[in-house]
């Protein structure tokens, strides 16, 4: 089995201040963890552990009972105390401690006590506890691992970070990953990014019109894992936006997935593609879900922009969401078209798609009522209980690739900074009319998702993601 961590800026900023102070003593803390047990990984089939940084709980000096720059030894009564309440809210107990200055690797000691602890988890909260433990050294994460049982240790392959700038930290040996297809983009770019695309996981929900170009620009960028979601086949409709898609893939209503698998695949760029034909709420969708590092929203589905809405919080993934609205209005006596782009941001810190006031709860509820039960649906729409299905939105793919790439645009500087430290946009919506972007904030108070960090890096609970039904 697989194991990485996932860890919020803040959280990992108070872990360095706590654990890495100029005295040059150890010094440790207790971490609560969400978990996301995943059975089949979509791109090698494997079982993955993936551990969410939940809370920081450092070690008060009061409980130290002897440190300096080589140990560190602490009452464990608070650890008791900490298995009572994860057992209570589904959560996993772990600890973080320092090698001021080094080693940048766990040494026997640390092997020791810590099978010890696990022991003492799994003796008080089951079989079932884990107990992961985090290193660092020099001033920074150099190390991770969960323990299963006092003689069983999965070493954690990477962490990543969420919040403002996506950092990627490898724990292996460095890898060569260069290829002259990128030697432009590393120009620009430098080689680690090269080295985190062809690391990510990046799920793309919606293929078709901002969807199909955003997926060109991510192989073309050196993605080395794409799952894409999308339960629809290509229609003659959709041919003036879909890149690689023919009037053939129209009339045997191939599969838009396949037709996006295969336009990536013609690149011979190496990247592996994952593909799901299910509306993402499905139950064969959860593993494959769970595994991305990101994920881009190209739905115009309210019930599916609802459930990635959850997901980013839930697990820590980022969600970058893409809209596009074109309107065909008079004014001045002739046809005008009002083109509006947006990209928004999800992830803790952010205020989520409902506080936003993109997402419409009825318009979701109506869109579930129609896949759960067609027929009550027809039903309802028939006595006026929903809405009508209304006209076809007008699409043109200049405006759909534009969107797509300020999506992209928001990727590579939460990476890579490349507007500065500070340039990362949560909601950026583009008036093309206009030739201006906006910056709107939230439309009104955050909700329990994105304001309470009662749900934030939770992991896996039932129902999934807090979901009835």
């Amino acid at each position: 089995m697989k194991s990485d961590l996932t860890i919020n800026q803040l959280h990992l900023g108070v872990l360095t201040a706590e654990l890495c102070r100029p005295d040059g003593n150890e010094h440790a803390a207790y971490v609560l963890f969400g978990v996301a047990r995943i059975n089949s990984d979509p791109f090698d089939n494997e079982p993955r552990l993936r551990l969410m940084v939940k809370e920081v709980l450092p070690v008060e000096n009061a409980e130290i009972k002897s440190s300096d720059h080589q140990h560190i030894s602490w009452s464990t009564a608070r650890l008791v105390q900490l298995l009572a309440r994860a057992d209570r809210d589904g959560l996993q107990v772990g600890i973080a401690h320092s090698h001021p200055h080094g080693p940048r690797h766990f040494s026997s000691q640390d092997d020791r006590n810590e099978a010890e602890l696990v022991r003492l988890a799994q003796n008080r909260n089951g079989e079932h506890a884990l107990l992961p433990s985090l290193l660092f050294a020099d001033g920074e994460l150099v190390a991770g691992r969960v323990w299963t049982s006092p003689d069983e240790v999965i070493n954690l392959d990477h962490a990543r970070t969420t919040g403002g700038q996506w950092r990627v930290v490898f724990f292996g040996a460095d890898e060569e990953v260069s290829s002259p297809a990128l030697a432009r983009q590393e120009l620009a770019l430098g080689t680690g990014f090269t080295r985190i695309m062809r690391h990510m996981r990046i799920g793309v929900v919606g293929a078709g019109g901002t969807g199909s170009p955003l997926l060109q620009q991510l192989a073309r960028m050196g993605a080395g894992h794409i799952a894409i979601f999308d339960p629809d086949h290509v229609e003659d409709t959709n041919l003036n936006r879909l890149y690689g898609a023919t009037y053939e893939d129209a009339k045997g209503r191939v599969r838009k997935v396949d037709v996006a698998k295969r336009e990536i695949e013609r690149m011979g760029l190496g990247t592996q593609v994952a593909t799901h034909d299910a509306w993402i709420g499905s139950t064969e969708c959860r593993d494959a879900l769970k595994s991305m590092d990101i994920i881009f929203g190209c739905t115009d589905d309210h019930d599916g922009r609802l459930l990635l809405n959850r997901l980013a919080y839930y697990y820590l993934i980022p969600v970058i969401d893409v809209g596009l609205a074109l309107r065909v209005s008079e004014r001045f006596g002739f046809s005008c078209l009002e083109a509006d782009g947006r990209v928004t941001v999800l992830e803790p810190g952010s205020a989520c798609l409902v506080c936003r006031r993109i997402v419409d709860a009825q318009v979701a509820a109506e869109e579930a009522l129609r896949r759960s039960d067609p027929e009550e649906y027809k039903r309802r729409k028939a006595e006026a209980y929903v809405r009508g299905e209304g006209s076809p939105s007008p699409a043109v793919i200049p405006f759909t690739t534009s969107v797509a790439t300020m999506a992209i645009e928001e990727l590579i500087q939460r990476l890579n900074q490349f507007r500065g430290e500070d340039g990362a946009i949560a909601n950026r919506v583009r008036k093309f009319s206009l030739v201006e972007d906006f910056r709107p904030g939230a439309a009104k108070e955050p909700c329990r998702i994105c304001r309470s960090d009662r749900v934030h890096g939770l992991g896996d609970v039932e129902p999934f993601l807090g979901r009835a039904g």
